[in-house]
């Protein structure tokens, strides 16, 4: 397939290398201006990187894509879109794969006639460099359709599960975006917070905070109708925790490197939810408090 990705951070240069390793032809749209970008690919485990160079920013290839794959962050969406959208075909399907949640509505409304659709990813990598970037945990990836036009393209999960496996087809994608949400919100902020891998966190200094998180994650799931059990969400969360010990999370990388977080479309996104089920978050509110601070205070 022609795929045109927006996009080569951490996860974007991961999907870019593992799809064009499946032979397909990948076009690269991103905020620099250079028309071609030399990437370093490492697979998990791996001794040894590939090599692949990606043509950029030609109007041309991106409007003969077979699909856009959008993997910027949460708050780069909207601007992304803009910036293709004069060039993009309104049959072409877009996959928009971000942490967090609250940009779709905005998303429908600028793509009205193209199938849209959204992915979840627990897929993790590191951005060792400008050009190089390593897989270095596997998780599932989940794919569903925001629309009509998009429920058509099951078949695009198929794309995605031989480049990086495993991904599935989800009929209500809002489900595992609540799930990822949940482990999010317990891990992200706090490993932001305290500069630390995802293993720090199953001391039993943090037990109580994790509980208390998942707690309000839970409560605020069940309203928006994705009944679930602080019990439950805590387990998931001390699962990851565990399996993804020796990573960094992308806003621990965010904070260390003095970037924007997403901690709006993650934690702010929740504290929204819970104002309009008028449900209480304190222990999220005082997360999202200290990482605005933390970014308010960048040198």
């Amino acid at each position: 397939m022609k795929i045109t990705l927006v996009g080569a951070g951490a996860i974007g240069s991961l999907w870019a290398g593992a799809l064009a390793r499946q032979g397909h032809a990948i076009h690269l749209w991103r905020r620099q201006t250079d028309t071609a970008f030399t990437l370093q690919w490492q697979g998990l485990d791996a001794p040894d990187t590939d090599t692949f160079t990606f043509c950029c920013n030609q109007p041309e290839r991106l409007t003969s894509s077979d699909v856009i794959l959008i993997t910027v962050k949460a708050f780069q969406v909207l601007e992304a879109i803009q910036s293709i959208a004069p060039w993009l075909r309104t049959a072409t399907p877009v996959i928009v794969m971000h942490n967090g949640m609250g940009t779709e509505n905005e998303v429908l409304q600028l793509l009205p006639d193209n199938p849209v659709l959204y992915a979840t990813t627990s897929q993790a990598a590191l951005r060792v460099d400008h050009q190089s970037v390593r897989h270095t945990g596997v998780g599932p990836t989940w794919l569903g359709a925001v629309n009509r036009a998009g429920e058509q393209w099951q078949s695009l999960a198929g794309v995605l599960n031989t480049a990086l496996a495993p991904c599935q087809w989800h009929e209500d994608i809002h489900a595992p975006q609540w799930q990822k949400l949940a482990i999010n919100c317990a891990i992200n902020p706090l490993t932001a917070i305290h500069q630390c891998r995802n293993g720090y966190l199953a001391a039993p200094d943090f037990t109580a905070e994790l509980t208390d998180i998942c707690r309000e994650v839970a409560a605020v799931m069940t309203a928006a109708g994705h009944t679930t059990s602080s019990e439950e969400l805590v387990q998931r969360t001390l699962t990851v925790i565990q399996a993804t010990a020796a990573n960094y999370s992308s806003m621990q990388q965010d904070v260390a490197n003095q970037r924007p977080t997403e901690i709006d479309a993650i934690t702010g996104f929740l504290i929204e939810q819970a104002h309009h089920f008028q449900l209480a978050t304190p222990a999220n509110f005082a997360l999202w408090q200290q990482i605005k601070h933390l970014e308010q205070n960048y040198g």
